[in-house]
């Protein structure tokens, strides 16, 4: 792959290309997704790219929304944010984003220590959530616009996790949260007693 300027791959809206390393640096990227179907389809991007440009082309770091209440963990993905040479945001416009999320938005947005990048917004529904769509687009490119960056955006719908995988899960705090992030799509959904 032929080694451009960061900007002139942003500008070109493609995300494998803008990716794709230069003059042998690896591109720093932040996945932030909210569930499993969200964490899933960031994979498929980061996958896509590492098959195109090369493992030794991305240095990647991964955040689980739901854990940006934790402060260690809010720091680190906001320091990791204002370094980002691209930010792939996963979301499922069914569900609610955390109050953390808009946190650590407001927290890196200003401090964005790169001149190009761009912002990458993979926006499903697992249920029909016209409204919810379109609130969560308006805000992501504003979110793009205040920190410079170009904006990209995919739409798919997003099939959730099944009740009977999420009632076998096991009982462990990381099984419960992401069991926790269903219960708006799967109302009956509940932790076996013995948790």
């Amino acid at each position: 792959m032929k080694n451009i300027s960061v900007s002139k791959r942003v500008a070109a809206l493609d995300i494998p290309a803008l990716i794709a390393p230069t003059d042998g640096q690896a591109l720093n990227v932040t996945f932030l997704y909210q569930d499993a179907p969200t964490r899933k389809w960031a994979r498929e991007i980061s996958e896509r790219v590492t098959k195109l440009a090369g493992p030794e082309s991305l240095r990647a770091t991964w955040w689980n929304m739901n854990d940006l209440s934790e402060p260690a963990v809010l720091a680190g993905a906001v320091s990791m944010a204002m370094r980002a040479d691209a930010i792939v945001v996963a979301l499922d416009a069914a569900q609610e984003l955390p109050y953390p999320f808009y946190v650590w938005a407001e927290s890196w947005l200003p401090h964005h220590l790169r001149e190009a990048g761009a912002l990458m917004a993979l926006i499903g529904s697992s249920l029909p959530a016209p409204a919810q769509m379109a609130r969560l687009q308006h805000y992501l490119r504003a979110m793009a616009r205040v920190g410079r960056l170009e904006f990209m955006m995919e739409e798919r719908k997003l099939v959730p996790v099944p009740a009977d995988f999420l009632a076998e899960l096991p009982c462990q705090p990381e099984a419960r949260k992401a069991g926790n992030s269903y219960r708006k799509t799967l109302p009956n959904v509940v932790c076996l007693p013995s948790c």
